[in-house]
């Protein structure tokens, strides 16, 4: 990791440069630093605009629900059902489906062995139950506030390995290559900076991973709670493309080995 001070046209920039830059600091974020750093991958930093504020740590419901391959019961399972299922609810590509559907048991395990308290039996089965549209008992719960307790074991992880993180970093842009095919750095505001000239941090990243989540910037009418935001929109101007946008978004966490 290189960091340092340069000048551009009387601002003073933060540089960073490194191998994987990962915007956010949600459960899917958190998973992806952990992983990568559980691989090798030690040259990370996180960019979040403010540690726990992202819809992970700060949703709840009567009953949150995780998904993965069924490991409990007698119906039989297999990632190509639940690759095909994944498919068949239309928002979602077929290669996608089956790398979450394979993955499904090792990211819920690892959340497993992190401490997150998902209910299993004396005999090691994990508990499942099924949903509309869900022919097998692949959902379970931990409780009304999953997610923040997901996101609670995951920072502790992110904080144990000393995974760097930038907090207060509010990145407001992404560069591309010329030809607009791969992204290969970003722009943030620190917004704890006291002098406006100093607040500018660039980064220049072999790996970029956008794990904001929310649909919070396109949906500004339809979108609960009302504090959710996101990065979305920073990503289409960067020259992403979208597919099966609609009022009615349900965030899947990202299933990163």
């Amino acid at each position: 990791m290189k960091s340092e001070s340069i000048q551009i046209n009387g601002f003073s920039v933060r540089y960073y440069s490194m191998n994987t830059l990962i915007i956010g600091s949600g459960a899917a974020s958190l998973n992806a630093a952990v992983s990568l750093n559980s691989l090798g991958q030690k040259d990370i930093i996180i960019a979040t605009t403010k540690w726990g504020s992202g819809t992970s740590n700060n949703s709840g419901s009567d009953k949150q629900t995780y998904y993965k391959l069924s490991l409990c019961g007698n119906t039989p399972d297999s990632t190509r059902a639940m690759a095909q299922d994944l498919f068949d609810g239309m928002c979602m590509h077929g290669d996608i489906a089956l790398c979450e559907a394979q993955g499904s048991v090792q990211s819920f395990m690892k959340l497993v062995n992190l401490g997150v308290p998902f209910p299993h039996d004396k005999f090691g089965s994990w508990a499942g139950y099924r949903t509309d549209h869900d022919p097998r008992a692949r959902a379970t719960s931990a409780g009304p506030y999953t997610s923040k307790m997901m996101f609670n074991a995951l920072s502790q992880e992110v904080r144990r390995r000393k995974i760097k993180v930038l907090d207060n970093h509010h990145v407001v842009e992404l560069f591309t290559d010329t030809d607009k095919i791969k992204v290969i750095g970003a722009l943030a505001i620190d917004t704890k900076a006291e002098d406006p000239q100093n607040a500018f941090v660039l980064f220049n990243a072999v790996n970029i991973i956008l794990g904001t989540g929310g649909p919070g910037e396109i949906y500004e009418d339809s979108v609960y709670p009302l504090s959710q935001s996101g990065s979305i929109g920073m990503a289409f101007r960067a020259g992403a493309t979208g597919q099966n946008l609609h009022g009615d978004i349900y965030v899947n966490y990202a299933t990163i080995l």
